[in-house]
């Protein structure tokens, strides 16, 4: 909550919105914690590959952009 700057209101709505969505789950104990599940695992890899291609496109663009002369 203090990493992300978020409110305590706002992390209690996104973590409502990961548990209606599956992603998250909670384990009541002696304290409430929230924990992915595997739909919630398999969404945070496919996201990190995703980014990894995203990654790689945006290097490619900047090369190809450095490559071309300026046009005004």
């Amino acid at each position: 909550m203090y990493q992300g700057n978020l409110s305590f209101d706002l992390v209690q709505k996104y973590l409502e919105m990961l548990v209606n969505s599956g992603l998250v789950e909670t384990r009541e104990g002696s304290e409430k914690i929230y924990v992915a599940t595997e739909k919630g695992q398999r969404f945070i890899e496919d996201y990190h590959e995703l980014q990894k291609y995203s990654d790689a496109v945006e290097a490619k663009r900047h090369a190809l952009e450095t490559s071309l002369p300026v046009t005004t």
